[in-house]
């Protein structure tokens, strides 16, 4: 059978928190994937924002952690989306990825890659779009109700455009990064305003939700339900209306999808690369052998992998 998208996400951040159970249908609970999403964060979720800011300090800001670590603070609609900015050493300006962890997944997910990914010498930059992932982390806005594909797309650019402003940043040179649900918004954004980024980096990209969510729901649908828990109207409205494969025609730069052959969606949805290369024929499918859905032991060939893509396509 094959396996939705949170199921797949829940039984691999399940392995790597040393739990032994996995489900084969959408029946896992909204509690198991939270307290999932908790045990993953590296200590830097404390450099977070966490106080909820007054309408006088709704100011999009850059502080520093360190010369090579920035804390990102921008607002849309006046809602806080919060991050960090890895740059590598030097004044720059600096080739830049911005990168969108998985649904549920907080932004310090692949952190240690964003660092890795700067210490290359392109500049990382991650955080959690509103409504992201449980609790808020840095982001405002309740989980799967106050988000939709349009407003990470919303998202996504208010970040760019405010970072691309910012003297490190090589704003000719920038290159999306998306991990399964990431993977759908950032080709929404890449598709949507094809020369603003360079390129486009999915990471075994989840196509297959809009076409799920249609085989599951209609315009009679009240309640929607996923895994196990009540999901928000306007995501869930949001994502049925999404032709991703028409989208992707709009990319203009190069791309690339990496997968892998252990319980990915290339394994359980093969067919949805297929549509989307037919959509990007400028693009590269690179299949690594034994990598999972978070490519959990194969971190490294993934880093890698995207700079090799970035340093290749950068002006």
């Amino acid at each position: 059978m094959k396996k939705t998208l949170l199921t797949l996400i829940l039984a691999s951040m399940l392995t790597l928190t040393a739990c032994t159970s996995t489900a084969d249908n959408v029946v896992e609970t909204t509690e198991a994937l939270t307290e999932a999403v908790t045990e993953t964060p590296t200590e830097e979720i404390t450099e977070a924002p966490t106080e909820a800011p007054t309408e006088n300090t709704k100011v999009n800001k850059i502080n520093d952690i360190s010369n090579t670590e920035k804390k990102i603070v921008c607002f849309v609609n006046g809602q806080r989306v919060g991050g960090v900015m890895y740059l590598p050493e030097g004044e720059g300006p600096f080739p830049t990825v911005v990168m969108i962890s998985g649904l549920g997944m907080p932004y310090m997910f692949f952190n240690s890659e964003a660092k890795n990914i700067a210490k290359n010498g392109v500049a990382a930059v991650t955080f959690d779009c509103r409504g992201y992932v449980p609790d808020g982390y840095s982001s405002e806005g309740d989980f799967y109700k106050d988000m939709s594909p349009e407003s990470c797309v919303k998202d996504i650019f208010a970040v760019t455009d405010f970072i691309s402003e910012y003297s490190a940043i090589d704003a000719e040179n920038i290159f999306l990064w998306g991990h399964s649900y990431g993977g759908v918004v950032t080709a929404m954004a890449a598709a949507e305003k094809p020369d603003t980024f360079k390129g486009f980096i999915g990471i075994d990209p989840a196509y297959q939700m809009p076409d799920e969510f249609r085989s599951l729901y209609n315009e009679d649908t009240e309640t929607f339900i996923l895994d196990g828990g009540e999901i928000g109207e306007t995501f869930a409205r949001g994502l049925m209306e999404v032709d991703i494969y028409e989208k992707m025609k709009s990319i203009n730069g190069n791309a690339v999808i990496l997968t892998g052959t252990n319980n990915t969606i290339n394994i359980n949805y093969p067919e949805v690369f297929v549509k989307a290369l037919e959509s990007m024929p400028q693009a590269e499918k690179i299949v690594v052998d034994g990598a999972d859905h978070i490519f959990s032991e194969h971190r490294e060939e993934l880093i890698n992998h995207t700079i090799n893509f970035i340093k290749d396509n950068i002006d």
